[in-house]
């Protein structure tokens, strides 16, 4: 909803009811949305004009203060950081219940890495590298990605991203980040990249994994069998990622390692030997 108001403000109910509908796909009934628009208009989030909608101007000032505060706060202290960000040589191993939750805790970890990165003169490869074996993430969590890829952007990072498959849906991925830091290609599995392998580096930093087995082969199938955009429902990449699986996230601070996968990456997009 505020999504939509924040492109196009001013709308009736009526009329930014039939947009959330048509966005969201869910099933709330006028009389509930009616509510909703209450509850958020007596909380100070949105403001009615005679018989249109409009986010509230007071709670957008706040917002902006309140993601400031978290943005030179949050996200460069030390406690946030604390397992997160990593001295030189360690390593850390994170097990998750679901491939869900280890891909929100990776996201969340990379984001807060980024940050402490960009206070980090020394750093002179700014940009994200990873491999994708099948780059799911993109298509099936485009918002989560998207906004990874702007906070990218945000702390003067590029993107680098390779796929290990020629397949309908990851070739698809390349279309579902519309932003210029944002580099794509699709490859075979090799003795470096392999299947069923995920890896993200960062600065020094090296975020690694793989899915359980028997996830994998659930998705391997979903990627076989789809050939075009009509075959494709996210929704069972959604639900498989959510099934109970012990997954674990690896993070290292490895220099040299770092090193070698980015200059194994920068190979797909003849960037030369940095």
């Amino acid at each position: 909803m505020l999504d939509i108001l924040s492109t196009r403000p001013r709308l009736s109910v009526r009329d930014l009811y039939a947009l959330f509908l048509q966005k969201t796909k869910k099933k709330i009934s006028i009389q509930a949305f009616y509510s909703l628009i209450r509850k958020m208009i007596e909380q100070r989030i949105l403001v009615k004009e005679g018989p249109v909608i409009l986010i509230d101007a007071s709670w957008v000032a706040t917002l902006i203060k309140f993601t400031d505060k978290v943005k030179n706060i949050y996200l460069t202290n030390e406690t946030t950081a604390s397992n997160i960000v990593l001295r030189p040589g360690e390593k850390r191993e994170i097990v998750f219940d679901t491939v869900m939750a280890m891909d929100n805790f990776w996201t969340n970890a990379l984001i807060i890495v980024l940050h402490n990165l960009k206070q980090n003169d020394e750093t002179l490869d700014r940009n994200v590298y990873g491999y994708n074996y099948h780059s799911w993430f993109q298509v099936a969590r485009t918002d989560q990605e998207q906004s990874l890829a702007e906070a990218y952007e945000q702390t003067g990072f590029g993107f680098y991203l390779i796929s290990g498959s020629h397949l309908f849906l990851d070739k698809a991925a390349e279309q579902t980040i519309d932003m210029k830091i944002f580099r794509y290609k699709t490859m075979e599995p090799n003795g470096i990249f392999r299947q069923n392998y995920y890896v993200t580096v960062v600065g020094d930093t090296i975020f690694e994994t793989k899915l359980p087995q028997y996830i994998h082969e659930l998705m391997e199938k979903i990627y076989e069998k789809t050939k075009n955009i009509a075959e494709f429902d996210r929704q069972e990449i959604l639900k498989i990622i959510q099934l109970p699986a012990r997954t674990t996230l690896m993070i290292s601070n490895d220099k040299k390692r770092a090193s070698q996968i980015k200059r194994d990456i920068r190979v797909f997009f003849d960037m030369g030997k940095k």
